[in-house]
């Protein structure tokens, strides 16, 4: 249920920024963004770096402040276990998947009409860590999933290029779609009561349309 909430959060804040961009175009944007997560400082020690992707809305303030909603989900390889003896055999296999739902404001260096925007970006983030661990005693197989909330900060930097610009009419100032291709690392730094804090970093290459 967590996790689905975390979708369904996305999804009413993509809804409701295409309902604006019909009254203020150029202000809406759309990104969907894949590479990895790989887990930084003691977090590397519970499990290996993974695939992830994201999507992301935001809304264009400015020309140099931009504010977006966005979800990640990574899948990483566990550190797995296996242990035996004549009489004894224990093997453990771990899945881990983090979802992450997070509000990030974004500070662009240059103007929106230029057509290479190198930015930083900064947020704050519910993080669900989902572990699904396939244990086997002696060849018979014991479930033994283990969920953990954590709330999070996060902060990167990252740089877009426009490889495609649709107007409406020549010369207007304003673009009626435009495309966009870039790169963004961020560092996550998550906070667990009573456990050890979760570093990672997301290293992901991005496809963006502004309108």
């Amino acid at each position: 249920m967590k996790i689905r909430a975390q979708v369904l959060v996305v999804a009413a804040f993509v809804l409701g920024l295409a309902a604006t961009a019909a009254a203020q175009p150029g202000t809406v944007f759309l990104q969907g963004r894949g590479g990895s997560l790989i887990p930084v400082g003691s977090f590397h020690h519970e499990q290996n770096p993974g695939g992830a992707y994201s999507i992301a809305a935001g809304y264009e303030f400015t020309d140099f402040f931009d504010l977006a909603l966005e979800f990640t989900h990574s899948f990483n390889d566990a550190k797995n276990f296996h242990f035996s003896t004549p009489q004894f055999t224990i093997e453990s296999d771990e899945v881990d998947q983090t979802f992450i739902t997070s509000l990030n404001p974004r500070i662009n260096f240059t103007p929106a009409d230029f057509p290479v925007r190198p930015y930083a970006v900064g947020g704050v983030g519910w993080y669900h860590f989902a572990t699904f661990n396939s244990v086997s005693l002696n060849h018979h197989k014991i479930l033994d999933d283990d969920d953990i909330d954590a709330v999070g900060l996060q902060g990167g930097l990252g740089v877009e290029g426009t490889i495609l610009e649709v107007r409406e009419h020549r010369g207007d100032e304003i673009p009626l779609l435009e495309m966009t291709l870039g790169v963004e690392a961020v560092y996550h730094q998550t906070f667990i009561p009573n456990r050890p804090d979760k570093q990672m970093v997301t290293a992901m290459g991005t496809l963006g349309f502004r309108f």
